[in-house]
């Protein structure tokens, strides 16, 4: 068994190890990795026949992506973000290769890239302002020659979407429908999501309108909880240990989570989104990196575990990146929402839909209970 400790001098959120506990591992000095040898690894891992042509394309995209695209506080082209798109087309390798009916025969080199190019689009499309979509599709074309960004279908969430417009009194554009779809993909994906835009461009109504689309397709109930951890210090967030006493008291956060792994009322039987609605910062952002990455661990001052249950999401809704690290930023999925997501005509139509209703605060009619309520 070997135990690794990863240094980061001066890092903002970290503390540093104590000298007597640094002479007692052997120092490695990490200059830059041999992304290549990394991809193909995974893509042989994941059953990729190809993974020798595909590794070296993929991995000379995401270097153009880094140099060519623009800068955004919000972007990640490094090793994270690779291996993320790696492992997301293994997952859907597998999962369309349960359709075919002769997969033997089926399954060719252009039928692989093809996989890859999805997931790739999948997870890079979101994150990207209006300006740097046309840029990515030049560089795809380049790289792989012929081919294209690959659309959003999903047909049964956007039906239900559509049909939950008059409850939340909204009109939706194509750029809203398309935004929530690919929170929606980027769900699927990640486990800790980002949702960067400026105020009014419609993140939070994205996302409310996606657990209730959710629960209506797939019948299972959503519950959304909404923090605002700029409000509240970081012992209230995440709770705090009696110097005197070593007795335990838990945080908003921290309650929330054991209340879902204790599964006192059902909870597992639920999907459970967890939304820190603030600006993103070390302080108490860096706290949530073990969460947030493969080990979906919280470790506690008291000693304890809490292990993040499949169905709780951790999401954060924020104007920008610029504080944050790219320690958290290479951990999470993200979605740009830009201005145009939400239009004038389109708040102005809900204002207006709001002022009809007899309570302005409630929501509007439910179509699916008056179906019923005509029944």
């Amino acid at each position: 068994m070997g135990i690794f400790i990863t240094m980061n001098p001066g890092y903002a959120g970290r503390s540093n190890l104590p000298d007597n506990l640094k002479q007692l591992f052997r120092q490695i000095a990490m200059v830059r990795p041999n992304k290549e040898m990394i991809a193909r690894v995974k893509l042989y891992s994941q059953g990729f026949k190809s993974a020798e042509k595909l590794s070296g394309k993929i991995v000379s995209l995401f270097d153009l992506c880094l140099n060519q695209l623009s800068a955004q506080s919000h972007y990640d082209f490094g090793l994270r973000a690779l291996k993320s798109v790696l492992v997301s087309s293994g997952n859907l390798k597998r999962a369309e290769k349960a359709k075919l009916e002769n997969p033997e025969k089926e399954i060719d080199d252009a039928w692989e890239q093809n996989i890859l190019l999805k997931s790739l689009c999948d997870t890079l499309v979101p994150k990207l302002i209006a300006q740097d979509i046309p840029l990515l599709e030049s560089l795809l074309s380049g790289v792989f020659p012929g081919s294209t960004l690959i659309q959003i279908r999903e047909e049964k969430i956007r039906n239900q979407m559509e049909a939950l417009q008059k409850k939340y009194n909204i009109v939706a554009n194509d750029q809203f429908v398309e935004k929530t779809l690919q929170l929606y993909q980027i769900l699927n994906l990640h486990h800790g999501v980002m949702m960067v835009g400026p105020t009014g461009c419609g993140k939070s109504q994205a996302w409310r309108v996606l657990l209730e689309t959710m629960e209506r397709v797939d019948g299972i109930k959503g519950e959304g909880y909404i923090i605002d951890p700029k409000a509240i210090s970081k012992d209230e967030l995440y709770g705090r240990l009696d110097s005197t006493t070593a007795e335990w008291t838990d945080g908003v956060f921290t309650q929330l989570l054991r209340m879902v792994i204790d599964n006192r009322r059902g909870e597992s039987s639920k999907r459970h989104w967890i939304i820190f609605d603030g600006d993103v910062d070390p302080e108490w952002a860096e706290n949530l990196n073990s969460v947030l990455d493969d080990n979906k661990l919280l470790t506690l001052p008291s000693g304890e575990r809490l292990q993040v249950p499949d169905n709780v999401r951790i999401m954060f809704e924020v104007e920008t990146l610029k504080y944050a690290t790219l320690a958290t930023v290479s951990r999470c999925g993200m979605v740009w929402f830009s201005d145009d997501t939400v239009s004038i005509d389109m708040i102005y139509r809900h204002y207006l839909m709001r002022l009809r209703q007899d309570d302005y605060d409630s929501l509007g009619d439910d179509p699916e209970e008056k179906k019923e309520g005509d029944n």
